[in-house]
């Protein structure tokens, strides 16, 4: 049997061929254009890079993936998120019928991607370009609206050794594998899952450690009662440690809070956290188990969470931008029953030391918990159904609930 490599690998000779006949068919319209390094190309596509074509005329190569997916929601309670469980918008009070109060289904074909990536090699480096999509555009809505994911460039050992990113990526103090595999595209609550523009340089210091340095755009900012006005970017710096067992991170955020609550002026205050989050792999009969934590405190940082509490509030009688303490953990559990059947458990929580300046109705407090079976009758193609409960609860103490039955379909190519 052909691989997919080597079938991929004759398209470029197939279009080769044709647009040779047509030069001869045209009798000197154009002069012969060769293509260096072609057949290196293609004789090197069962090692290079799985799924990836060379294109015609240069040195790099691409690959195309993404996946289509549908999900069938049902809500017991209001939420203003019908496509994603964001527990900071459930509603708390009056809940209405057109809310959801009474229950309500959507249907969403929201999470499906598109994704396009090169590589080229480059003086013994390797410049590498990244763009994808989703239909994720509104939060407020289950109808698909196309939003950009990602699109950034990377240049590897380009600056003391290191890589540099320049672009729209996750945010460094991103730690992707903390983060539980829900069926649910948001995920638990306090993840920190922000894309936006940033540059980036990474370097391994030695085989299990890396460093992550960043300047990031100021922006996923939340402020009470004032309009964001930026002046520095955000700054990570980020330790990550990898084996065989687990992997951790280690990071440190810093925010320049500043707002506009008086027309006439601008206030700022002093936004930070610190987060530890991580994977771990179980051991023996487990091995296929892992279990994802995160922990992170600070003030001033919500605006970068899953739920988007309030980073600040502008105290209007003194004239003040005032950060607000939050603190954010989760844990999650994935269980394999099976070569193609896994489960996976989580539970996030959010809380906020309110200020006696803020309304009755302001953020205090949401929670998150999810479990789910999903199954893989083969590579390409998921199934699963997952129950989804939170929580929120306001400053004066109103809550509300909800809780989501999702059952998801997902075509990967």
């Amino acid at each position: 049997m052909v691989s997919k490599a080597r079938q991929f690998a004759v398209i470029p000779v197939l279009a080769y061929a044709l647009q040779a006949t047509a030069s001869s068919i045209a009798e000197d319209t154009e002069p012969h254009v060769s293509y260096p390094g072609l057949a290196e190309a293609i004789a090197d596509a069962d090692t290079d890079w799985p799924g990836s074509i060379p294109l015609l005329g240069s040195h790099t190569r691409i690959r195309i993936s993404g996946f289509a997916e549908l999900n069938a929601i049902h809500d017991t309670d209001a939420i203003g998120t019908p496509g994603e469980f964001v527990t900071s918008a459930i509603v708390t009070r009056d809940a209405t019928a057109a809310e959801g109060a009474n229950g309500e289904t959507n249907f969403s074909v929201q999470p499906s991607r598109l994704a396009f990536e090169t590589r080229t090699p480059w003086h013994n480096r390797r410049i590498r370009t990244f763009i994808s999509m989703d239909a994720f555009g509104s939060s407020s809505s289950a109808s698909p609206d196309l939003r950009l994911r990602h699109a950034y460039g990377e240049a590897s050992n380009i600056l003391f050794g290191g890589n540099l990113l320049i672009g729209q990526d996750w945010s460094t103090y991103t730690n992707l594998l903390s983060v539980p595999n829900t069926l649910d595209f948001e995920g638990p609550n306090a993840v920190f899952r922000t894309r936006h523009p940033l540059l980036r340089w990474t370097r391994m210091l030695c085989p299990e450690v890396t460093l992550k340095l960043a300047a990031e755009a100021p922006d996923e900012r939340v402020f009470e009662d004032a309009d964001s006005v930026s002046r520095w970017p955000d700054v990570a710096v980020v330790l990550n440690s990898q084996s065989e067992h687990f992997n951790l991170q280690g990071s440190i955020l810093a925010r320049d809070l500043r707002a506009s609550g008086d027309p006439d002026s601008t206030v700022s205050d002093f936004g930070w956290a610190a987060s530890f989050a991580g994977r771990v792999h179980m051991r023996g009969n487990l091995k296929q188990d892992f279990a994802t934590f995160s922990v992170t405190g600070g003030d001033g940082f919500g605006g970068v969470l899953n739920d988007g509490p309030p980073d600040a509030i502008y105290d209007v009688e003194n004239n003040e931008l005032e950060a607000i303490e939050t603190l954010a953990w989760l844990v999650g559990y994935q269980h394999w029953w099976s070569p193609r059947l896994y489960s996976v458990v989580s539970y996030g929580n959010v809380w906020q030391d309110n200020l006696d300046i803020q309304l009755p109705d302001a953020f205090r407090e949401t929670q998150y918990s999810s479990a789910n079976l999903v199954w893989t009758p083969f590579p390409q193609w998921l199934l699963g159904i997952e129950f989804l409960y939170g929580t929120r609860e306001d400053k004066d103490g109103d809550t509300g609930t909800d809780f989501r039955t999702q059952i998801s379909s997902r075509f990967s190519f």
